[in-house]
């Protein structure tokens, strides 16, 4: 069994354990190593970015949530957006802050609390938040954190998940808002590795022991060599959605971006 849910992959043992492991800070600080790797070698978020930079404003204050190693935190900083990044991994943050500074962007704004921890007083007023495959991962899990997003009150919010998304018709989880836009894309979440060893490593690190023979002989079988790597293929359906708070919609919602000009 395979899982692509941000290039994660799994072979034996109790997949829910698994995934309440992926589940803690300390999980994202030992993976921070992986992701930094993961994201360097596929376009997954180009999508994502296309869609993000297209349609926020310069000037716009934004909180992500679970930014992670900044890859979409950057990139709307980098258009004159004033951003948050809500990263409780310091290991993750690290990545986020070498990046920054790799790219010359001093203004994003770094917070190491959780989602769960914030309290709403202080994630009032922003023009927009954003989540990518994050609120899953935190301890009142999606429904609750994403009503705690509409709670805040932004003009905009933007999720996405691999998750399928629910139907949020329901006026306790998104009252005052409309679902402006949403769509599906297929795309690569693939893993490139240096050598076999790394990729027995990445393996250990999420099984917490070493593989045996079988296990061995299963990983090295799903690896390819190309383009100068070993690489673990894996695709994701990833999907987005947009919403926007009535008061501030000028114009009737459209299955696409065509009507967002707010």
């Amino acid at each position: 069994m395979k899982v692509s849910f941000r290039g994660f992959f799994y072979f034996g043992g109790d997949m829910k354990t698994l995934l309440d492991k992926a589940a803690t800070v300390q999980y994202w600080d030992g993976n921070a190593k992986w992701h930094k790797l993961w994201v360097e070698h596929n376009n997954y978020h180009d999508e994502i970015i296309r869609t993000l930079t297209s349609f926020v404003k310069p000037g716009w204050r934004v909180l992500d949530i679970g930014a992670g190693n900044g890859i979409l935190s950057l990139p709307l900083s980098a258009v004159g957006c004033n951003v948050t990044a809500l990263e409780p991994s310091c290991g993750m943050r690290e990545l986020l802050r070498q990046e920054a500074t790799a790219r010359g962007i001093a203004s994003l704004q770094i917070e190491a609390r959780r989602w769960e921890d914030m309290p709403l007083s202080e994630v009032m007023d922003y023009d927009l938040i954003v989540a990518s495959n994050s609120l899953h991962l935190t301890e009142t899990g999606f429904m609750s954190a994403l009503k705690k997003i509409f709670l805040a009150g932004p003009r905009h919010a933007f999720i996405i998940s691999e998750k399928q998304f629910p139907d949020f018709s329901a006026e306790d989880v998104c009252c005052g808002y409309t679902r402006f836009f949403e769509e599906q894309y297929g795309t690569e979440s693939s893993y490139a590795y240096h050598c076999i060893d790394d990729a027995l490593e990445h393996w250990s690190f999420k099984h917490d022991r070493r593989p045996d023979h079988s296990e061995r002989l299963y990983i090295m079988s799903g690896l390819i060599y190309e383009n100068g790597h070993l690489w673990r293929k894996g695709n994701a359906i990833v999907g987005m959605c947009w919403w926007t708070r009535n008061n501030t919609v000028k114009n009737k919602p459209l299955r696409g971006m065509e009507a967002f000009n707010v």
